[in-house]
């Protein structure tokens, strides 16, 4: 199913609600002067300029540009219209009133066409908007720093309340070549959010239940602060789906505590605007304290420069970056990036428990960084291709179960440490861990979905039942949601249940 088939569905179920949005003819005025809670109209199909009512809309970008939205207004963009050029309201909400942007009537998402400019929904400096399922879009022949929807600080002030449900970005012709043009790459996404200018802030960050495909530089940027001196707050990504992007799947930075959470990011590298050049990952994280990505699915992402692994705890992370519950396959990197020595280091701990990793045959861990890798109960199944795995200097590797070919060598060392594992075709590290078949339900069967790792459950005849490590802090549940004693022995691999 195409973006554009997707985007017409969610804006008819947003849509069933259209006659809430249209106010009575008394309050159907121009917002200036108006009582708040006043609902404009945005209808680009129409020859002539109205007063914003329902019975007379606008009908350019440029009318909405002059006003100055208040707390409890609502934007309304017209179904099965486009709109050209960059939108760009004035004016805020409050916690309790925020201002929104959605569809009337029926028919598809209403869309706004950049056409090449840098964005085509821009929020600066304001603070409580509500963005719903319209669809926005920026194609162009050459490709430039360019983003769907950019919303941003940079007054040095900290701004807030930012809510996007639903929104559709497809087809924005943002830079794909971070080697060369690291900058435009990374500010280039079908949704970004910066700062920028001393102490400028963003907090409470919601985008969730997006589509976004077919955008160089990648799908869904998220930065709230900055390096090493302040970091946003209430950060929270979830039910996106990103497909077919140029670049990252998602990225959150220097956040305090961000969740990242039942997205699914899928054949990152291609599209329209396919990448070209550098590095890029599925979803990851730079900055943050105490991060957690946990039931995502990341899957076939093309390799690039170096990278392309489905998760990575970057540099600058402090406290705890936790990935967990997550399903991967088919990624060209691998399953697992430490890049804590790819720049400041933050030295934070990486907990990597309970995901399920099919063909995907690789983790890599940088050097020169501080960082600590707690990785246990995870699986990784790769019976065709040799695993090439790399970790930190410090590193407990505890109840995993390991299937890859013989010609496999995993990482020793000093710090290194091997408890409580499963090796099936792969030659054990160390004297410790158990050699053969783990009995999988049926490996090698996992899809899209987190719910499609099932085959990763044991069989009765397993022999990782009941025998792992006790680990202290061990999140409480396995991948499927069984709960995990503090006590007793686990089943080493990601299922907790009993044999099947």
């Amino acid at each position: 199913m195409s973006l554009r088939t997707l985007g017409t569905g969610l804006a008819a179920a947003a849509l069933a609600a259209a006659g809430a949005l249209a106010p009575s003819p008394a309050s159907a005025t121009a917002l200036s002067p108006r009582l708040a809670g006043t609902t404009v109209h945005l209808d680009c199909s129409r020859s002539t300029d109205g007063t914003g009512s329902l019975d007379s809309p606008y009908n350019s970008l440029a009318s909405v540009a002059a006003l100055t939205f208040r707390p409890g207004d609502t934007l309304a963009l017209a179904a099965g219209t486009t709109c050209h050029g960059t939108l760009t309201p004035h004016g805020s909400g409050t916690a309790a009133a925020p201002v929104t942007i959605a569809p009337y009537g029926s028919g598809a998402a209403p869309v706004v066409d950049a056409g090449g400019a840098e964005n085509a929904l821009h929020l600066k400096d304001q603070d409580h908007w509500r963005i719903g399922a319209i669809r926005l879009t920026d194609p162009a022949s050459t490709l430039a720093q360019r983003q769907g929807l950019l919303i941003e600080s940079t007054d040095g002030r900290t701004h807030s309340g930012f809510d996007v449900d639903g929104l559709i970005v497809d087809g924005v012709a943002g830079e794909t070549d971070k080697a060369t043009h690291a900058t435009a790459f990374s500010q280039s996404a079908c949704i970004r959010t910066g700062v920028s200018g001393t102490g400028s802030l963003l907090a409470d960050v919601h985008i969730h239940r997006t589509r976004v495909g077919n955008c160089g530089g990648g799908g869904i940027k998220v930065r709230v602060g900055a390096a090493n001196t302040l970091l946003g707050h209430d950060v929270l990504v979830d039910h996106n789906t990103v497909t077919a992007v140029g670049g990252d799947g998602i990225i959150v930075s220097y956040a305090e505590s961000p969740l990242i959470e039942y997205n699914t990011a899928a054949a990152l590298g291609t599209g329209t605007y396919p990448w070209t050049g550098g590095n890029f990952a599925g979803i990851w994280v730079l900055g943050d304290h105490d991060a957690v990505i946990q039931k995502n699915a990341v899957y076939g992402s093309v390799m690039s420069a170096y990278d392309s692994e489905a998760f990575d705890c970057d540099w600058g992370n402090t406290g705890h970056c936790t990935v967990q519950y997550n399903f991967s396959r088919d990624n060209a990197g691998g399953l697992f990036l430490d890049c804590d020595g790819c720049g400041t280091s933050g030295g934070a701990t990486e907990v990597v428990r309970y995901n399920v990793s099919e063909n995907d045959c690789r983790m890599v861990g940088a050097s020169g960084g501080r960082s600590a890798l707690r990785f246990h109960n995870n699986v990784v199944y790769c019976p065709d291709r040799r695993l090439d795995i790399g970790v930190p200097a410090n590193s407990l590797l505890e109840n995993n179960i390991w299937v890859g070919r013989a010609d496999s060598r995993l990482p020793t060392g000093a710090g290194v440490s091997w408890q409580w594992n499963v090796f099936q075709g792969v030659p054990r590290p160390t004297a410790n861990g158990i050699e053969g078949d783990p009995g999988f339900v049926a490996p090698g069967t996992g899809g899209d979905t987190l719910e499609s790792a099932a085959g990763y459950r044991l069989t009765a005849a397993s022999p990782a039942l009941r025998n792992g490590g006790v680990v202290a802090d061990n999140g409480g549940r396995d991948y499927w949601g069984a709960p995990v004693s503090a006590t007793a022995k686990p089943n080493r691999g990601a299922y907790e249940g009993p044999g099947l």
